[in-house]
């Protein structure tokens, strides 16, 4: 799960957090919004939601797809910024989110 998401799968869920990943795919599962409602509280909730996530594959295509949409509106604005080190250590650091394995 690390590996995929680039952070523990459950970091979010033990804080009762739906990243787009989860919600993307409660889209395509609508058993999975129970889950989403309560935070994950209950057991198993957690597993559920991930044995859901990695069965459509589209819900991490969406995600990341979104995620560059706003990597990109994000260098946008930084480029009408004066030219400077500290402009392109932002431009740097965007690339480096939307990159990153881990």
């Amino acid at each position: 799960a690390e590996n995929v998401l680039g952070k523990p799968a459950l970091a979010d869920m033990d804080l009762g957090l739906s990243t787009a990943p989860i919600l993307y795919a409660a889209q395509e599962y609508k058993e999975l919004r129970p889950l989403v409602m309560r935070r994950f509280k209950e057991k198993g909730d957690k597993q559920t939601a991930l044995e859901m996530l990695y069965s459509d594959p589209k819900a991490m295509n969406k995600a990341k797809a979104l995620a560059l949409y706003h990597a990109e509106k994000a260098v946008a604005a930084i480029l009408r910024l004066p030219q400077s080190e500290a402009r392109d250590s932002l431009v740097r650091l965007t690339h480096a989110v939307i990159t990153r394995k881990k």
